[in-house]
């Protein structure tokens, strides 16, 4: 019974370890704008051709790869299935 007890409390205390040094390395709010705006200023808007995710085929039925060919309108590299997701 007291080994349960000493295994929960060194488990209590190595989990709150690990959350504390993530908030220790944590960036300011105004760090992150900062960073995300230059990563908006480098990124070329016109080039659909490279941008590739993962998603859900529903050709397929699993995660494949698709490829932007148009502004938010992506082809399965597998089976060339488009999935639109521009509003209408």
């Amino acid at each position: 019974m007291i080994d349960g007890f000493v295994m929960g409390v060194m488990s209590a205390v190595i989990t709150y370890a690990i959350f504390r040094s993530r908030d220790d390395e944590a960036y300011d709010e105004d760090d992150l704008i900062e960073e995300v705006a230059a990563a908006d200023d480098d990124y070329d808007v016109s080039d659909y051709k490279e941008r590739s995710v993962t998603m859900s085929c529903q050709t397929c039925r699993k995660l494949k790869r698709h490829r932007e060919i148009e502004p938010n309108l992506y082809q399965c590299v597998k089976c060339k299935r488009h999935t639109d997701l521009r509003r209408r």
